[in-house]
């Protein structure tokens, strides 16, 4: 199990359950199915790739299952009233590295966008990496189409968008989803379709930040 705090308010971890394994969360809670399927006590099921939000309840698996967790101890973020500009904007930037250490791109404008160092974990012969980042409000993260993974993202505070493009500029955008904390977008990969070096097939996309700026998960499927 990888632990991860924010602020000491945000604590992010992986977990694997067995079949038929309970888990109870123990204040507010956001959960990503990573691998499999859970049934909470409702019988909802949250399937992979797909996220909710859980105070004090019970969860199990279907199946083996492998999920991440975001223990919240500051109810105001699940609620979206958390203004950026206080203790996490200060802690991301001072303890994240900044886009521009990350990659050195001729010419990139210095914006403010900061990953937290990678925590890469193995289920069941499948190899994943998980991304805390940060960004400033309306922060453009830039077009791309190029990934070597599977890449779903889960957001954890504050508001944000991911976009896509025919063409990789703001002329072509064609689609944009916007999402709330706690929620999961589907995945954005062309099904059936790979690159001619058998990478997953995307549509131009890229992540802009909101009206407060946000923190988010980035799950990536190798």
């Amino acid at each position: 199990m990888n632990l991860l705090n924010v602020s000491d308010s945000i604590w992010f971890k992986t977990i694997r359950l067995d079949k038929w394994e309970k888990y109870e969360t123990k204040w507010s809670e956001i959960i990503t199915v990573v691998s499999w399927t859970i049934w909470e006590i409702l019988k909802w099921k949250i399937k992979t790739f797909e996220s909710s939000v859980y105070h004090q309840w019970e969860i199990r698996a279907l199946e083996d299952s492998f999920l991440t967790v975001f223990d919240i101890k500051d109810n105001d973020i699940i609620l979206n009233r958390i203004d950026v500009d206080q203790k996490y904007w200060f802690f991301c930037r001072e303890n994240w590295k900044q886009l521009r250490e990350l990659y050195d791109v001729d010419g990139l404008e210095k914006v403010d966008l900061y990953r937290w160092d990678q925590i890469e974990e193995e289920y069941n012969g499948v190899r994943y990496k998980f991304n805390l980042w940060f960004c400033w409000k309306q922060v453009d993260c830039l077009w791309h189409n190029q990934h070597n993974f599977i890449e779903v993202h889960t957001n954890i505070a504050w508001d944000w968008y991911m976009q896509k493009s025919i063409d990789g500029t703001d002329e072509g955008l064609f689609e944009t989803v916007w999402l709330l904390p706690w929620n999961s977008h589907r995945r954005f990969d062309i099904k059936w379709e790979k690159e001619e070096n058998g990478d997953p097939k995307y549509p131009f996309h890229r992540w802009l930040g909101g009206t407060s700026g946000n923190i988010w998960l980035v799950i990536e499927k190798y």
